[in-house]
């Protein structure tokens, strides 16, 4: 057979059986995004950055990276890697249907350092009776898992006297608990 009668073989095949065709290709795609890293992934990770991203503002979410490895059906559950002001961040996603739909969950959270030293100062002194400072630290905001424990530090104003806050981060919303642990 010829170089043209092949071609034109194969171009009446491709013709008279587009379907054959088209189901082969979506075939192909469907494995290519099952194995992970495909387009599905990308854009699952972006619009994770944008809707787990509003949920914090003012501050923001870097670029959320979701393991390749996944296999994606109904009641998966894995967590994605990000990072809030330079510092490690989870989200945790779950797979809802087989369509692809999603829930996710925030598993630490970022307290601006400035509100949450001035609410604790309140609290501290509501309970001891006096004014006191509080020091969480030098940065902006500290990223925290949810549940986690941190320590800051209480200082009386009109004295110096010092006293360590254990600090514990309750929810996604940033709803803090503490003790003062008097030495």
């Amino acid at each position: 057979m010829s170089d043209q009668a092949k071609q034109v073989d194969e171009d009446a095949m491709l013709q008279s059986k587009p379907h054959k065709l088209l189901t082969a290709m979506i075939a192909c795609a469907l494995i290519a995004a099952a194995c992970g890293g495909g387009s599905d992934q990308t854009q699952l990770e972006r619009e994770l950055q944008d809707k787990a991203g509003s949920d914090i503002l003012p501050v923001e979410l870097g670029l959320v990276d979701c393991p390749e490895d996944v296999v994606v059906t109904p009641e998966s559950v894995f967590i994605c890697a990000s990072e809030v002001a330079g510092q490690y961040y989870e989200l945790q996603v779950r797979i809802i249907d087989k369509q692809g739909q999603y829930s996710y969950a925030h598993k630490h959270h970022p307290l601006q350092l400035v509100n949450t030293e001035a609410l604790l100062a309140d609290q501290v002194a509501y309970e001891v009776g006096f004014d006191v400072m509080v020091d969480c630290g030098d940065d902006e905001y500290l990223v925290a898992p949810i549940g986690s424990s941190f320590n800051c530090l209480a200082t009386r104003v009109d004295g110096g006297a010092q006293a360590t806050i254990e600090v514990r981060l309750e929810d996604a919303q940033g709803r803090v608990s503490w003790d003062l642990v008097r030495a």
